[in-house]
């Protein structure tokens, strides 16, 4: 009998790992998958040559995202071929195409079913505004205000704040 690589699973083995948490797991029992971050799982698109106009390090950067998408997609259908799956939904924040991925650079998803624009996200409080990093235009060798805090307000604040401490 042929010995396998140690850590090394089927695809069959990782259906069961991923899905025995799930009581009453049988073929065709109707899982839906809510897909988070969709845009990294994906098939490249055959017979691609957009390629042929990346630079060599836009190649790479593609082709590690292709393998770790593979990666997810290739689970997915595992499950699916052992459980069977009713649905899959898709969520991302960018519905659309990534470079190297052998579809036009930003093209949406043809199965974009509602695209919800960051500003309305913002907007209507689902998240977070976004923070923009700023330049360090401190000298070199000056420490951070906040690790010397008390040295530069402490005098400032009313004589009732000093107190308490």
């Amino acid at each position: 009998m042929a010995r396998r690589a140690p850590f090394l699973e089927t695809w069959d083995e990782m259906a069961a790992r991923v899905c025995r948490d799930i009581p009453g797991r049988q073929r065709d029992w109707g899982l839906v998958v809510l897909n988070d971050e969709a845009h990294h799982c994906y098939r490249r698109k055959p017979n691609d040559t957009t390629e042929e106009r990346m630079t060599a390090d836009e190649r790479r950067e593609a082709k590690r995202d292709e393998e770790a998408a593979a990666v997810w997609l290739n689970g997915l259908e595992a499950i699916g071929r052992k459980y069977g799956v009713k649905a899959a939904f898709d969520l991302s924040a960018t519905p659309f195409f990534l470079k190297g991925s052998g579809h036009p650079e930003g093209t949406l998803f043809p199965w974009v079913v509602s695209d919800f624009a960051l500003i309305d996200a913002i907007e209507t409080g689902i998240v977070k505004v976004p923070r923009l990093p700023t330049a360090d235009n401190r000298d070199e060798g000056a420490l951070p205000t906040y690790r010397n805090l008390w040295a530069l307000v402490g005098t400032q604040l009313p004589k009732v704040a000093r107190r308490g401490t």
